[in-house]
Parts: C-alpha cells; structure tokens; sequence
C-alpha cells in the first residue's frame, strides 16, 4: 500500500518504503518455503499404522528410520480399543522399499541413552507393504526389563559357581595341596615348551631334508626326461622309416599276389586242356590193346609161381 505525502523533500520515501516491504515479504516466503520443504509439504506422503499397547517414549514428530536413514515421522496419535494407535507418515518414494512381513520396534541411536526412533524393520517378502497397511511393533525395553532379563541369565551362572564352591568345600581337600600341585604344574611349563620346540625343530629340519631329496629325485627325472626326449624324436624316425618299408613291402607283396592269381588264372586252362588231352590218349591207348594184332604185344606179366611141392622136394635133395 502506498501513504500519499505532499511534495518536498519525502518525495522519494514511498518507493523506498514500498521496495522494503517487497523485500521483507520476499524473505518471508522464502523462509516458509524453505520451512515446507524441510517438513515434506511438497513431498508425496503415504501412511501406515501401528497399535501399541503403551505409547510411553513415542511422541508426535518423532523421526521413522529404515536401515538408519530417516524416511518419516510419526504423524498422529490416538486411542484405540487395543491400546494407541500411531500413524506413521512416510515418504511415498520409500514405501516400495519396505517389505510386507516388516515390523516397527521403539530404538534408540545411540544404544540406551540415544534419542528415540522409529525403527522400521524389513522382512525378506517380495511384495512392497501397500499403502494404508498394518504392520506389528515391538516397544523397547526399559532399565528394569534388562536388568531383570540379566538377573535371569546371571542367577543360574551364580548357582553353578555356588554348587561348585560348596562341592570344594565338601571334599576337605587343602587349598594349599591343591596350589602346591598347581605351581608344580606350572614349574614344568618351561620344560614342555623346550620339548615341544626341540620337535618342532626337528620336524623342520626332517621337513628340509626331505625338500633335498625331492629336489634331487626330481632333478633325475628331469635328466631321463631329457634323454628321453632327445632319444624319441630318432627313434619316432626309425620306426617311420620301417613303417614306410613295411608298407611298400606289403603293397610288393599284394602286387606280387595279384600277378600269381592272374598267372593262376590263365594257367587254368591249359590245365583243363591238359586233362582232357591225357583221357583222350588213355582212351586211344586202350582201345589200342584191344585190337587184334597189338593184343599179343600188351599181355599182362604175372611173376612165375612155383608150386609148394617144388620148394618141399628142393628142401629134401639139400638135407640129403
């Protein structure tokens, strides 16, 4: 608003007046704004709930953590017929990050004198926790809660020490034989460990040993090894070599094979022909003998028989 004011020497105080204003309520605006962005007005928000049965140490306003990061805080609070029902207003890009099976629990950030936080506990679901939904809380444990859950772990501890000391007592043993015993035990200490180091250091000098002998066992093979490989190539060459040989003899040999089959095979007919030629003469040659004027000349000669009493009288003119 402009305040008219005569003319003089004021003449130039409403522009200046009017240029404040506009200023200030520029940084008015800024700083609200800013103020906005820092609660989240110009962020999506999505809500999800929680019943707890004792809402002592959760405030409004209170910051909502996932995995140590502030994602929200808690929006609202009321009562409900199972205890106090929170809302939980989160930041709607990070609600696809929390799984359906997850669960609120009261913590604190730095152990047990930390501020107070909303914890936000994932589960392993594949589905994200939709908006609107209900998820389970765990309150946090109070002084009294872990002194007591201590006493409960420490009593039977105590018990066992007890029941053992009484045990002790009971045997009538001496206190100072038992010492005695155990200083003695203790004087051979020094003697145990130089024996153990003694072995030690002959397992290590047999250990060493045995390095030299594997060295020089494998130097050996690696001389036949050498010799072997030198021996290999002229010995590979020579059996090439007899290889070769064999191979042209076998093919000599299957040539020389083939000629005396083809041999064979033209041979075969002059055989037949040679058969047939010697019927042919046996046949003429028999028919030969049975003509008449050759028969006389092809008559069979039968060795002469003498007559059994031949060779009887012959005996009786000797003995005679």
């Amino acid at each position: 608003m402009s305040v008219a004011l005569p003319p003089g020497r004021f003449s130039g105080l409403v522009v200046k007046v009017n240029a404040f204003l506009l200023i200030a309520m520029l940084l008015v605006a800024a700083f609200m704004g800013l103020v906005a962005y820092k609660q989240g007005w110009f962020v999506r928000q999505s809500v999800i709930r929680f019943v707890t049965p004792n809402a002592l140490g959760i405030n409004k306003g209170m910051p909502v953590k996932l995995h140590g990061f502030t994602i929200g805080s808690v929006s609202e609070m009321q009562l409900a017929p199972g205890g106090v029902d929170v809302r939980l207003s989160l930041a709607t890009e990070y609600l696809m990050r929390i799984p359906q099976d997850s669960y609120a629990r009261h913590a604190r950030e730095a152990g047990v004198i930390g501020a107070s936080v909303i914890d936000i506990v994932p589960g392993k679901a594949e589905r994200a926790l939709a908006e609107g939904a209900r998820i389970n809380f765990e309150p946090s444990r109070g002084i009294s809660e872990i002194i007591d859950d201590f006493r409960r772990q420490a009593i039977p501890a105590f018990n066992e020490v007890k029941a053992a000391m009484s045990q002790v007592g009971r045997s009538g043993e001496d206190i100072t034989q038992i010492l005695a015993s155990l200083r003695k035990e203790v004087e051979q200490l020094p003697a145990t460990h130089r024996a153990i180091r003694k072995l030690v250091e002959e397992a290590g000098q047999a250990t060493a040993d045995l390095s030299q002998q594997a060295g020089t066992t494998l130097q050996a093979v690696e001389r036949v090894a050498g010799t072997m490989q030198r021996t290999l190539p002229d010995l590979s060459d020579k059996l090439g070599t007899s290889a070769v040989a064999i191979g042209a003899a076998a093919t000599q040999m299957q040539h020389t094979a083939e000629e005396a089959q083809a041999t064979l095979r033209n041979a075969r007919p002059l055989v037949d022909h040679g058969e047939t030629a010697a019927r042919e003469a046996a046949d003429v040659l028999g028919a030969a003998k049975r003509v008449w004027p050759l028969s006389d000349s092809f008559k069979d000669t039968s060795d002469g028989m003498l007559p059994i009493d031949s060779f009887e009288a012959r005996g009786k003119g000797l003995a005679r």
